[in-house]
């Protein structure tokens, strides 16, 4: 494997430009102190966050606020509706009374702050230019494509199957595994009620979509940590640029300090932070399956020259074998299929193979010759 290469734009500012890490991480460019944003991470003017951002002064969006506890008991009726609603309307909600206890989410940020501050040697052990490989430690969003880098640190490992996934995770902080899989399992039951709402909201059939297709039982799960320093010049870049999630959900839990926006009729909006609460979005293959009828909205994370921002995201796809595709009760003559038939592979090979562009892998797939939308 080639060793990716310092970063030797670092502009004037004092810090040693001899870097021998072989990665230049943005927790690293923090931690020497850079007091301007190396070149390689400025955005052309046009891709720039609001000039003069800090800390809670962007423009506030309420997300749907769900009890998903409501799904047990005699209103479930109701809260699928809601959930359809949201679906449909924006593509995001919180949900509250979740059922994963709030020490559990307390310890989880605590051991994902304490990966993120060990020495710069030990986290490195989990870095690698393998996009399929299943732990990776990483910088930006696809450090080998990106134009422009991201102002962020990551730490992504596959979750499923656990008991083979769970030896390769880091040891360091020592409870990390222990912290990490008891959450893990938690969020994946999480994530299977709320799918399961979302595709009866859809009227589609329970034991075909979730049962059949394996969602519940072999359906992948990918735990990422991101890490945002502050920043000396966050009007210049970005924590993570314009996309939408491939796979079925993801389901975000944040601290308090705020930066994941949604695009929402034409405006970038910040989702305001709700205490042990989770933001939920609908992925591609929702909006594949539903045929158009709930979207995979674009969303990014704008960084601050104040705080550090750590968020970790539980993404929850259909098996990585498994055909995507509308579904059939959901295709008419007055509601042809707009995509095509796709997969995971397709996915991987698109994302490796170019910058990674909002929307551009449900674009690729959507059938060229319909001009019509989905109702």
């Amino acid at each position: 494997m080639a060793a990716i290469s310092c970063d030797s734009r670092i502009r004037e500012d004092g810090v040693n430009k001899s870097c021998n890490l072989g990665f230049n991480t943005v927790k690293y460019l923090s931690e020497v102190g850079v007091k301007e944003l190396p070149s390689s991470y400025i955005l052309p003017e046009a891709d720039r966050p609001n000039a003069n951002i800090t800390v809670g002064t962007q423009l506030q969006y309420d997300l749907p606020v769900i009890d998903i506890s409501g799904l047990e008991g005699p209103n479930r009726f109701q809260v699928v509706s809601a959930i359809g609603h949201a679906c449909r309307e924006t593509g995001f909600f919180q949900v509250i009374n979740h059922g994963v206890e709030e020490s559990l989410l307390s310890d989880l940020m605590k051991v994902a702050g304490e990966f993120f501050e060990l020495p710069m040697e030990e986290r490195n052990k989990f870095i690698s230019e393998d996009m399929t490989k299943a732990v990776r430690y990483g910088t930006s969003f696809n450090y080998l494509k990106d134009q422009v880098y991201c102002w962020r640190d990551f730490l992504k490992h596959y979750c499923h199957p656990l008991d083979k996934m769970l030896p390769l995770w880091p040891s360091n902080p020592s409870d990390y595994r222990k912290v990490v899989s008891a959450y893990s399992k938690k969020v994946r039951l999480l994530g299977v009620r709320i799918m399961s709402a979302i595709v009866e909201s859809l009227g589609l059939p329970h034991n075909k979509y979730i049962e059949e297709n394996g969602f519940s039982d072999e359906s992948s799960q990918v735990m990422v940590l991101n890490y945002f320093p502050a920043c000396p010049e966050p009007e210049l870049t970005l924590g993570m640029p314009p996309h939408s999630d491939y796979g079925c959900l993801t389901i975000l839990f944040q601290d308090s300090v705020g930066g994941f926006q949604l695009l929402h009729n034409g405006q970038w909006k910040a989702v305001r932070p709700l205490t042990n609460s989770f933001i939920v979005n609908i992925g591609d293959h929702v909006e594949i399956l539903s045929n158009g009828r709930y979207k995979s909205v674009v969303h990014r994370v704008v960084v601050n020259s104040e705080k550090f921002r750590i968020s970790v995201a539980a993404l929850m796809s259909m098996p990585f074998e498994a055909k995507i595709a509308p579904a059939p009760e959901l295709v008419d003559e007055h509601h042809p299929a707009l995509y095509r038939d796709t997969n995971f592979a397709e996915f991987m090979n698109q994302l490796t193979s170019k910058e990674y562009k909002a929307r551009g892998f449900l674009d690729s797939i959507r059938h060229p010759d319909l001009d019509q939308r989905a109702n």
